[in-house]
Order: C-alpha cells, then sequence, then structure tokens
C-alpha cells in the first residue's frame, strides 16, 4: 500500500511506527505540507533518511502524481478535516489527526463521502492499543467489574510558552476539548457504550495568555445504558511534574472497580486485594487499519467510532459554549 503524509503537527508517529514494522506491505512514499509551519525541518530530514520519501511543494499535486492508498493527515489542526475531505473525494483512505473535523457539518460531509466513495477514515486515537487502557478494557469486558456504573477519565498536560500561534484562536485550535479531552472521551465510548446527553464548562484561566485558549474544561455525561461519567482536560500539569502529560481513567462497576494510571491497570474487588492486570505488548495500530481495509483482521478503533467520538467532541464544545445540556445523535 503506498502511502503520503501531509504535516507532521501531531501523532504521525503512529503510522511511521506502522509502516516500520510492516516494511513488506507499506511503503512510505511522499510528504508535504499543507500550511506553513505544518511540518517542521527535522521532521521532513528524518522522512528522507528513515524512508526515502520524496518530498513535495504542493500536497494537490503530491495526491495528483502518486495517487495514494492512504493519507497520513496531520497539518493544523483546523485544517485536518479540510485535507482529509479532498482525499476522501479522491477516494483515498485517511489516518487523520484527531478530532477528524472542527464543526458539525465538515463532519457529516467526511462522513457521507467516505460511504459514497468507499474508502474509510480513521482518526489518531491511538491510546486503544496503549497496553494499560487495552488490559483495563478486556478486563471489564470479560466482567470482571460487572456492569459499568460510572466513569471518570482526566488528561493533563504541561503547557510552555512556545506552543504555536494557531492555539491563540478557537479558529485555528479549535479548543481544548477537541484537542485534549478529546482522548477521554473515546476511553468512554469504548468503555461506556453510546452517550445520550452531555454537560461541559471551561475557562480560559491559567492559559499563559493565550488568548482563546481554554487552560482547563470538565465534562459530565449520561449514558444510554443509564452509566454516568466526568473527563477532566487540563494544561495545568507543573513542569516537574515527571512527565509532560497525566493520563487516568476510572471504571468503576458493581462487582469492582479498573484504576489506569502511571502505566498500570489496577483491578479491586470485594475478593481479592488489589492487583495489577498482565499487561500485553503494544498492538499495531496503523498496520491493523491498514490490514482491516483488506479485511484482513480488525482494528481496536473502527471509522463508526471515529465519527462517534468526534460528534460526542463537539457537542461537547458545544455544551461549553452555550452553557446548556447537549443531546448526543446516535450512530448512523
Amino acid at each position: 500500500m503506498r502511502i503520503v503524509v501531509i504535516g507532521g503537527a501531531g501523532h504521525i508517529a503512529y503510522a511511521l511506527q506502522g509502516i516500520k514494522k510492516n516494511p513488506k506491505t507499506l511503503e512510505l512514499c511522499a510528504f508535504a505540507s499543507a500550511v506553513s509551519g505544518d511540518m517542521n525541518d527535522n521532521t521532513a530530514k528524518m522522512l528522507i533518511a528513515e524512508f526515502n520519501a520524496k518530498a513535495f511543494d504542493d500536497w494537490h499535486y503530491m495526491l495528483d502524481v502518486l495517487k495514494p492508498d492512504i493519507a497520513v493527515i496531520a497539518t493544523r489542526f483546523d485544517m485536518n478535516g479540510v485535507v482529509s475531505l479532498e482525499c476522501l473525494k479522491r477516494g483515498i483512505n485517511c489516518f487523520t489527526e484527531k478530532t477528524i473535523a472542527h464543526s458539525m457539518e465538515l463532519l457529516n460531509e467526511l462522513q457521507q463521502t467516505a460511504i459514497n466513495n468507499k474508502v474509510e477514515i480513521v482518526g489518531m486515537h491511538g491510546m486503544r492499543y496503549s497496553p494499560e487502557f487495552f488490559a483495563a478494557y478486556e478486563a471489564s469486558q470479560n466482567g470482571l467489574i460487572g456492569d459499568v456504573v460510572m466513569l471518570y477519565g482526566r488528561k493533563s498536560y504541561h503547557f510552555n510558552s512556545n506552543r504555536p500561534d494557531f492555539y491563540r484562536q478557537r479558529e485555528t485550535y479549535g479548543g481544548t476539548i477537541l484537542w485534549v479531552a478529546v482522548h477521554a472521551l473515546d476511553w468512554f465510548c469504548w468503555f461506556g457504550g453510546d452517550i445520550s446527553e452531555i454537560y461541559a464548562t471551561q475557562t480560559v484561566k491559567g492559559n499563559k495568555g493565550y488568548c482563546e485558549c481554554e487552560a482547563a474544561a470538565v465534562i459530565s455525561m449520561h449514558f444510554a445504558n443509564n452509566a454516568i461519567g466526568t473527563i477532566s482536560a487540563d494544561f495545568l500539569r507543573p513542569k516537574n511534574a515527571g512527565s509532560h502529560g497525566d493520563d487516568q481513567l476510572r471504571i468503576a462497576g458493581e462487582k469492582g472497580i479498573i484504576e489506569v494510571r502511571h502505566n498500570k491497570a489496577i483491578l479491586t474487588d470485594n475478593e481479592n486485594q488489589p492487583y495489577e492486570l498482565e499487561l500485553k505488548p503494544e498492538g499495531d495500530f496503523f498496520g491493523d487499519f491498514c490490514r482491516s481495509l483488506h479485511d484482513e483482521g480488525q482494528c481496536r478503533l473502527t471509522m463508526a467510532d471515529t465519527f462517534q467520538v468526534s460528534k460526542i467532541a463537539l457537542s461537547a464544545r458545544e455544551a461549553a459554549d452555550k452553557h446548556k445540556i447537549t443531546s448526543v445523535a446516535q450512530r448512523r
């Protein structure tokens, strides 16, 4: 399968790792920027040195010439959906930085175009492939904590003053719910199922002068199966905390609790002392996606999952902007 990269501003490492793991079936042919500043010199040099990829000045021309099977898209956040739509219209499958669209209108157009042209798009929700989160998922699916009643997720990042200027405007950044909280929203869709109602609030207080960029957000939701959940997302992690990010998940069920933190998954119930779940080696996210295109196995994240998580993230942002509870449309 012939692959191109458009932009280098997000989690393209998922794709690059997958290409390295599958050298006989996956080939990175070329790369290009979509907007100024979305591909730094070091990334460009690495793509040339490690993959012998060709640099193009114009991503439209690159698509015209190469007609790739897959586009890996991670440009400035507001452009990811725009570039993806052009690729889908050309019959090119997309592996796109999340959140894949910054408006419900564009999200719906992406979905209909993918269906019409019989191509796939998934967002870079790679934490489904993190060993500790997958161990928690398997334990929950196997009934070790019974029916899930409540979930709590936390995403906290360090925010330094050298983040790109596009973070300063909602129009280009999209919002902290779409960039940070969406990780936890994906966990909730994975563990808890369909979300029916959502409420959120957010603040720019503490954003180090980054104008419209929210420093913190809180999301509450009600699931279709009557479970409930809360997410906190922030840019308030101190630089001396020991790591750039803090990812935590608590799944409380009728029989026990699973807590994911510090790269471990710990189960506590009424029968046993707390114990760590066994972690399997990290899976191959991009490789699984590529194989799924040929019905050669399954990816832990489907196109339907991607659209549902994106829809929920946009609904949460709307709830925060309008200070109201928002209903979430169910899967198509």
